[in-house]
């Protein structure tokens, strides 16, 4: 079955990791959208209450999710954040860099919402 999903995710390594399989697909993305987007808000908190243990552990924790979910080219920019985390780069740098990332992550959370709730129908 071809899942058809949208080109602005990596299919390339959607295909490869999990072929045409709608469920756990619809696992990845549902699991994205209800844990992972919320951590990724609550390091904007932590950010700017300039906890920089809680923001490099929860940058550290959210990498892989954004590969998994198939924003492969999100996870270098989430590592160069992870990098200024743990160089004590000045905190306006810092949010600098999570809100351009969190500009690009927002364009893309309507088409994996999209994507998971059709991906559910075919679970």
């Amino acid at each position: 079955m071809d899942l058809q999903l949208n080109p602005a995710l990596d299919l390339t390594y959607i295909d490869q990791v999990y072929g045409d399989d709608p469920v756990i697909l619809y696992m990845i993305f549902d699991a994205f959208l209800s844990d992972s987007v919320p951590r990724w808000h609550s390091l904007h908190n932590a950010l700017h209450t300039e906890d920089m243990k809680e923001s490099a552990s929860i940058v550290h924790g959210l990498k892989p999710s954004f590969t998994m979910t198939g924003l492969t080219w999100i996870r270098p920019k989430v590592e160069v954040l992870e990098k200024a985390i743990k160089e004590n780069e000045t905190p306006e740098n810092l949010m600098t860099m999570y809100q351009t990332i969190s500009a690009e992550l927002n364009e893309l959370l309507p088409i994996i919402e999209q994507e998971s709730e059709r991906l559910k129908q075919l679970a």
